[in-house]
């Protein structure tokens, strides 16, 4: 194992996570008290890069029961940080396993069963075969790199890989939408996520990074016409701007689409299975941990910085939306939804309401993932939490490329006014 590949707080598992633990998991998921566990080897489960709001780690497991000796399962086990630092810090006290547990337990057995009686195969994610919040915060998945499927290498990503991403989002969309428009209220309680938590203000790289946007801004005379504009939306505390469109849905704003937002819909929160010819079969989406309840062009608007390649968010921006909205609108048809159904003028109007999201991403977030998609052993905490580099992101010449072409494209737009 190449400790540089993994993140530092999973390379060595905690010591409840031993032969005890998992045999207990084991006869309870498998309703078998003759499990007994020979061995147990932890491994790290993700690449270095590939997530910050959890640790999670693979665990191979060797046993036998009475039906049966050798045997060997593995799965993905996911837990709050218990290494001191920042990163615990910031976690301590957030709503993110409490809202995953929900999910698995609860919303996403709802929605597939919801896809069945509409006759609809697809299937959202993997399987969830326990989740705990005591004595420790725990989920534990199948591994789905047993079934062929993969993350995405880089940040970069596909567009074939993102459409078929953006297809089971818009079913989950749709299917939240069906919920809530036929009296089922129980979604509407999922209100707190990462962005409306006030710790997020804290951390250097949201702390600052439009700041420091705009001081690239001024850096480079090519950018000056935009200097004042950006200057004056600094004024307006972005970061608070930021938050209050997470907020919408507790603000009482009426957005033309409300729906079960992920929350966190990027490339590595995603697996894939190819066809033989290496086209893409199947996308199962992963991580729920900061589902919320807010307008859909908040997740459109993520998705497009954190799964789509620069010219595919310039240049296939409005497809991408487009068969979003189209695969929303046919599985409400295949439900047989009898309310009122959104327009894509609609959408598009929340666009421009919640055009704040879109200056974050930006200024913020872009210059961060261009980091990692070009250096894939960056420090994630270091990153976030650091003083020292978050310039050398602004003057990243691949970051600087797509402002030159994005700042016209959303000057023309209104998003600066």
């Amino acid at each position: 194992m190449v400790e540089a590949q993994y993140n530092e707080d999973e390379l060595h598992a905690p010591e409840w996570m031993n032969k005890e633990f998992f045999e207990k998991i084991l006869r309870e998921t498998d309703s078998d008290d003759s499990i007994k566990v020979q061995e147990v080897q932890m491994n790290p489960g993700s690449g270095k890069g590939d997530h910050y709001a959890s640790i999670m780690f693979r665990a191979i497991i060797n046993y036998e029961s009475k039906n049966s000796k050798n045997q060997e399962i593995s799965l993905i086990v996911k837990t709050m940080p218990f290494v001191d630092g920042p990163k615990k810090e910031m976690l301590k006290g957030m709503s993110f396993f409490e809202t995953e547990i929900q999910m698995y337990k609860e919303v996403i057995p709802q929605f597939q069963k919801i896809l069945k009686e509409a006759g609809d195969p697809t299937v959202l994610g993997g399987k969830c075969l326990y989740a705990a919040s005591e004595p420790q915060e725990i989920l534990i998945f199948e591994d789905l790199t047993k079934r062929n499927y993969k993350t995405v290498t880089n940040w970069g990503g596909t567009w074939e890989v993102g459409k078929k991403a953006v297809e089971k989002l818009a079913k989950w969309h749709a299917m939240s939408f069906k919920m809530v428009n036929e009296g089922d209220d129980s979604l509407l309680k999922l209100t707190k996520n990462a962005f409306n938590d006030d710790k997020i203000k804290e951390i250097p790289m949201f702390k600052y990074g439009f700041s420091d946007f705009v001081e690239m801004l001024k850096r480079k005379p090519e950018f000056k016409k935009y200097v004042p504009k950006f200057e004056r939306l600094l004024l307006e505390d972005p970061i608070s701007k930021t938050q209050d469109l997470y907020n919408a849905f507790i603000n009482g704003d009426k957005a033309n689409l409300f729906v079960l937002n992920h929350g966190d819909f990027h490339i590595k929160n995603l697996m894939f299975t190819e066809k033989e010819d290496g086209k893409v079969d199947d996308v199962l989406l992963v991580d729920f941990q900061i589902c919320f309840w807010g307008p859909a062009a908040l997740d459109l608007m993520y998705m497009l910085y954190m799964m789509m390649d620069e010219d595919d968010r310039i240049h296939r921006r409005n497809e991408i939306i487009h068969y979003y909205f189209e695969v929303f609108t046919e599985t409400l048809n295949n439900m047989k939804f009898s309310g009122k159904y959104p327009k894509l003028t609609d959408l598009y109007k929340d666009f421009i309401a919640y055009k704040d999201l879109e200056l974050l991403m930006l200024t913020t977030m872009l210059p961060f993932i261009t980091a990692i998609k070009e250096e894939p052993a960056l420090d994630m905490g270091e990153a976030l939490h650091g003083n020292n580099d978050r310039q050398t992101f602004y003057e990243n010449e691949n970051y600087l490329s797509y402002v030159r072409k994005i700042l016209p494209i959303l000057l023309y737009n209104g998003y600066l006014d």
